[in-house]
């Protein structure tokens, strides 16, 4: 069914989720629910939420968690008595039609306990980012070019699909004469009708928390977290002006944007390579293998499969250090070195 090829996607893409994908066979006749709420956020960006688990007719259950802000493991926090989870479960259940968020504000008054410990851990409760005028769009600032750069702008869509899902997308102003990029930054599968959609954001993360509720009986409620990273997407953004100056033989401003890539992401591996590539193409070698050795210390692996067939690293592979970095335990064939 439909609504359970969302839901698994739901689950299983997602590694905020602290239990793993459901299984069938499931009980036709009872409701499945899995919803998460924000409950605070810390000052390293990782985020508190609740969680509950209400399927396969086992006992409901409802925990505390806090999400990394960078992608780390979920960590539990603390698990409700079952008395309370059941109250929770029975709340949510006879209110899940409706299309907003509702575990959040259950969960403070059924376990204030939960909240407690999430502020005794730093978390802070914060409302989502107001929309500008009704729409679900929000400027940010730009990292990599200082004050003066002009803002990106950071909004959330629906995106068509089987399934369909709610995208937080990131861009940037369009160039003199060209359009503006745009990058995703999170995706949220939906079923049914949608969950209206809400986010927060800090200078460089931003949390969507968003889902559906699948049409007809029984209940099917599916709402989560996603986690998007600012500074990721500000990279991704110059990365690609980059790549598209370099393909126009424009070293020089491709070098530019890939040193802002870095600069928004410095662990961009991708940013990183493409500097060394560009600037061994400029005739500046000295700086294509210090980047080359940066890209390698975030993802050598990578760097190695990249580098070792890139006309552009022709000549840098006849040194030593560069075949070090690049795994290779001789010269390539054809030299004398």
């Amino acid at each position: 069914m439909r609504w359970q090829a969302a839901l698994l996607a739901l689950v299983a893409g997602c590694a905020d989720w602290g239990r793993p994908p459901l299984t069938a066979p499931y009980r036709a006749g009872e409701p499945l629910i899995q919803e998460q709420g924000l409950v605070g956020i810390a000052s390293d960006e990782s985020a508190a939420a609740v969680q509950l688990v209400d399927a396969e007719g086992a006992p409901p259950r409802l925990d505390l968690i806090a999400l990394d802000a960078g992608g780390g493991a979920t960590r539990q926090i603390a698990v409700a008595p079952e008395k309370t989870a059941r109250a929770v479960a029975l709340r949510l259940r006879a209110d899940g039609r409706k299309a907003v968020s509702l575990l959040a504000a259950i969960a403070t008054e059924e376990w204030p306990e939960a909240l407690a410990r999430a502020a005794g851990e730093g978390f802070v409760r914060v409302p989502p980012a107001a929309t500008r005028s009704g729409a679900r769009e929000w400027f940010v600032p730009a990292a990599a070019h200082g004050t003066a750069a002009p803002p990106l702008l950071l909004r959330v869509a629906v995106s068509k699909g089987n399934p369909a899902a709610f995208v937080v997308l990131l861009s940037a102003p369009a160039e003199s004469g060209g359009s503006a990029a745009e990058v995703e930054l999170a995706r949220q599968p939906i079923s049914g009708t949608s969950i209206e959609a809400e986010l927060w954001k800090t200078a460089g993360t931003v949390w969507l928390l968003s889902g559906s509720v699948a049409d007809g009986e029984p209940l099917r409620r599916a709402i989560g977290l996603r986690r998007g990273s600012l500074r990721r997407g500000e990279a991704e953004l110059h990365n690609g002006r980059g790549l598209s100056l370099r393909a126009a033989r424009d070293f020089g401003g491709a070098a530019r944007e890939f040193e802002r890539a870095i600069a928004a992401d410095p662990r961009f591996v991708g940013a990183l390579y493409n500097a060394a590539s560009t600037a061994a193409l400029s005739g500046r070698d000295e700086e294509a293998v210090a980047f080359l050795r940066r890209a390698a210390e975030v993802d050598r692996r990578r760097v190695q499969v990249l580098g070792r067939d890139d006309e552009a690293l022709a000549a840098l592979r006849q040194r030593s250090d560069v075949r070090e970095i690049l795994g290779m335990k001789r010269p390539p064939p054809g030299t004398s070195k």
